[in-house]
């Protein structure tokens, strides 16, 4: 039917919080001679395994077990990674709908569904997928490398929506917070992060509109320095970047906090 041959076998996130639903799929698609790079139930373990593994297409719940659902999840997934998401959905009311397209999902498949939709919708998908990335206008976000290097990097970084709350924070991220990544996810970044002007040595009393989009604005932010949780303080940089979706509108931030050294200050 496609006219495709794989070099390589297609590598498949399975994102449902149903165990026996997620089994059966990765079951079919294992005899499909697709590769699965994993099985997550939450939209916040499908934004970091995208990063980490960045498969070739997703397959997305949209209500999930986790703080962010398959919808949030794929509208940052679509223009962060360029990578095709597939919505698997019992709910097909005129709102979900709505909201499922403002994510601009590759598909749409209706539970219960057969294998033959399945791999139908895959294949078209994908073969769209590569149609688009052939294309001469096509570029990848500069946000996508650098969330994928962000899972190896010695600075912390986060991706936060539009106002201001949690959506990824890298393996650093959580050391230098003293968290872990999922208990962290919707809160607002003023919740663990307070900064100070060293310049005016005063407190800035919103970490997000204070620091982090002033930063959007004028350019890389210093002078500024962050409370630890051991009472210290440390001097930091901030540098953030808008994330964009396919219409050019601002949906979150991604954020890097630069720890200065000693010999940095």
């Amino acid at each position: 039917m496609f006219d495709h041959q794989k070099e390589a076998l297609t590598e498949v996130l399975i994102v449902e919080d149903d165990e026996i639903i997620s089994s059966l799929i990765e079951k079919f698609l294992l005899q499909r001679e697709y590769m699965v790079t994993a099985r997550v139930t939450t939209g916040e373990e499908a934004l970091y395994k995208v990063a980490e593994h960045l498969p070739d297409i997703v397959l997305m719940d949209i209500n999930l077990a986790g703080k962010i659902d398959g919808i949030t999840a794929t509208k940052y997934i679509t223009s962060i990674f360029r990578i095709p998401v597939i919505f698997l959905s019992a709910q097909d009311d005129e709102k979900t709908l709505n909201r499922a397209a403002n994510a601009e999902p590759a598909s749409f498949i209706i539970k219960p569904f057969s294998g033959k939709d399945l791999y139908s919708n895959i294949e078209i998908a994908l073969h769209n997928d590569r149609l688009l990335k052939k294309s001469k206008d096509f570029q990848f976000s500069k946000i996508r490398r650098v969330a994928r290097a962000a899972l190896s990097e010695l600075d912390a970084y986060f991706i936060l929506d539009n106002r201001g709350r949690i959506l990824f924070i890298n393996p650093y991220g959580e050391h230098i917070l003293n968290v872990s990544r999922n208990n962290v996810i919707n809160d607002p970044i003023g919740k663990y992060l307070t900064f100070y002007d060293t310049r005016q040595n005063t407190v800035f009393t919103d970490t997000y509109q204070d620091v982090i989009r002033e930063s959007l604005v004028l350019g890389i932010k210093q002078h500024i320095a962050v409370k630890m949780k051991d009472g210290t303080f440390r001097h930091v940089v901030i540098q953030s970047s808008s994330i964009r979706d396919a219409a050019n509108e601002t949906i979150g931030v991604m954020v890097r906090m630069h720890m200065k050294m000693k010999n940095e200050v």
